[in-house]
């Protein structure tokens, strides 16, 4: 098994061109196809220009949308399932080999995948269907997965979200303190799950 980072630049849809409006990522958790030609997605929009209910207000108001069902979080920003009439991607992706583990758009209206495909073919096949649904598609990165490589689910989500709110930024934009505060865990626990999973972070990347 592989960990493949796809870049995905999709037929006009809602992703780009709420992306090309907004300065703000949108988080995928999850996608799925809905009806015979249509998605379902799990977004999440941090609340980094206090701009969400506009950006919001936009999706629900947007041609290829058809419902919109949004959950505001306790740090401001939101998580919420979207249903689309179409999803070129959400196609491709169904019957493939390859598990979506995230997903985030990008500034220029493409998204980014990281995917583990699963058999051998697995990525040819997901790339040929995206490409037959109308995606431009560009493999990024990918590397071989062992047990030493990969990240835990928890540890992923944490690393991901201390990135987007600033952790590692110089100054920080976030102390460990309120991480643990949004993760509902204590200041030493948030610092051994960072520590692991930079740690992983940091192997892979020497050991290439």
């Amino acid at each position: 098994m592989r960990e493949v980072v796809l870049k995905i630049t999709m037929p006009d849809n809602w992703v780009k061109d709420i992306t090309a409006k907004y300065p703000v990522p949108i988080k995928f958790k999850e996608c799925m196809p809905h009806g015979d030609s249509g998605g379902r997605g799990l977004i999440e929009i941090d609340n980094i220009f206090g701009i969400t209910d506009d950006i919001i207000k936009d999706i629900e108001e947007h041609a290829e949308v058809c419902s919109v069902d949004i959950t505001s979080l306790n740090d401001g920003s939101v998580l919420g399932s979207v249903i689309t009439d179409k999803c070129a991607a959400c196609r491709a992706l169904t019957g493939s080999e390859c598990f979506l583990t995230s997903a985030l758009s990008l500034g220029d209206g493409s998204v980014e995948w990281k995917l583990i495909t699963g058999g051998e073919g697995s990525l040819i096949h997901l790339i040929d269907n995206l490409e037959t649904n109308g995606c431009k598609v560009e493999l990024k990165s990918t590397i071989d997965l062992n047990r030493t490589n990969m990240l835990t689910k928890r540890q992923e989500e944490i690393i991901h979200a201390a990135f987007q709110k600033g952790y590692y930024n110089c100054p920080k934009r976030i102390t460990i303190k309120k991480l643990a505060e949004i993760f509902d865990v204590s200041q030493s626990t948030m610092g051994e799950i960072l520590q692991r999973g930079e740690r992983k972070i940091i192997s892979d990347h020497f050991s290439r």
